[in-house]
């Protein structure tokens, strides 16, 4: 009996052992699983965080360059037909001004390019807050298209943009001058109107 006993009492022993590793190993599964899911959590909320960052900085860095834009006056023609110019307003909507902007024209439809560079540009150089009106020259016409004013720039970052004839924004690597294709040195600007002035250009 007494033998029995001490043999029941090792199979006892062994079997609470073998469920205690059991529930050892269970555990240490579902620890691993805990670390990997918070692992994970913590690599989703890192990437999370990067991104707003990220976009924080590209919305700081775009926040002066948004403010500008270039377009054809409505009848900017007119009197201008003889001199083959065209009146284009330039807006800089930011309370600070950008430097080194130049002006052009672009196609939005049809087969002429979509920025008119070299002779066609214009430098305008610093371009304060406020609305302006500019002349350009008037692009060759072609059948069926239609055109619209660019205009590139240097914001007070020191960042060089350009925004498109179709209104896209973009920043660019070049200088302005040099990815209009202008002639350096620039000497002459073209000077600005404020687009209340009722002068003729």
């Amino acid at each position: 009996m007494a033998e029995w006993l001490n043999q029941y009492g090792n199979a006892v022993n062994a079997v609470s052992t073998i469920i205690a590793t059991a529930i050892a190993v269970v555990g240490i599964i579902v620890s691993c699983k805990s670390i990997g899911v918070a692992n994970k959590a913590n690599e989703i909320a890192q990437k999370s965080f990067d991104y707003s960052r990220k976009k924080d900085r590209q919305e700081a860095e775009r926040s002066q360059a948004v403010l500008v834009s270039a377009w054809v006056t409505p009848f900017g023609v007119g009197s201008m037909i003889a001199q083959q110019r065209i009146i284009v307003t330039v807006c800089n909507g930011g309370s600070q001004p950008v430097y080194n902007a130049v002006v052009s024209m672009g196609a939005i439809q049809g087969a002429a390019p979509e920025l008119i560079a070299g002779d066609g540009a214009v430098p305008i150089g610093t371009l304060p807050p406020g609305k302006y009106k500019v002349r350009v020259p008037e692009p060759p016409h072609g059948m069926h298209t239609k055109f619209n004013a660019s205009v590139g720039f240097t914001d007070s970052r020191g960042l060089s943009w350009t925004r498109d004839a179709k209104g896209n924004l973009i920043q660019t690597k070049e200088h302005p001058y040099a990815y209009f294709k202008l002639s350096l040195p620039v000497k002459d600007l073209e000077p600005l109107i404020p687009a209340d002035n009722r002068r003729e250009l």
